[in-house]
């Protein structure tokens, strides 16, 4: 079925390497208030029709403990992906962009990659 020039949100599937592959991965982005670097992953996955389970650390204590504790850094953005650890706005959305095919970019107020730290550092907060 020809798509015009346009892209739907079947298209946006994960390519893993079968069905069952795709079932059990496990995909959990953690993002804070105010940072541009959250911000920038977050209108990555808005405009290619991405939907990820967010978890706010600043709405939740536990999600800042767990990503504090499994993370091993006080940074965010983090894309836990089967519960490994991934920083770096431009490198999340990279690993995407690649696992959904997706091709729109974000009008991300950071228009480079980086993060935000926890301890104040990089971002203030």
């Amino acid at each position: 079925m020809a798509h015009l020039g346009y892209t739907t949100l079947s298209d946006k599937r994960p390519h893993w390497e079968s069905e069952a592959d795709m079932a059990t991965k496990d995909l959990q982005l953690y993002v804070k208030n105010n940072c541009p670097f959250c911000a920038k992953v977050e209108g990555f996955m808005s405009k290619n029709g991405i939907d990820l389970p967010l978890h706010n650390i600043d709405e939740s204590e536990d999600d800042r403990s767990f990503l504090v504790e499994r993370g091993g850094k006080r940074q965010v953005p983090c894309l836990f992906v089967d519960g490994t650890a991934l920083y770096e706005s431009d490198d999340i959305v990279d690993f995407l962009a690649k696992e959904f095919h997706a091709t729109e970019q974000a009008d991300g107020s950071a228009s480079t990659g980086g993060a935000c730290r926890l301890d104040g550092t990089g971002c203030s907060f």
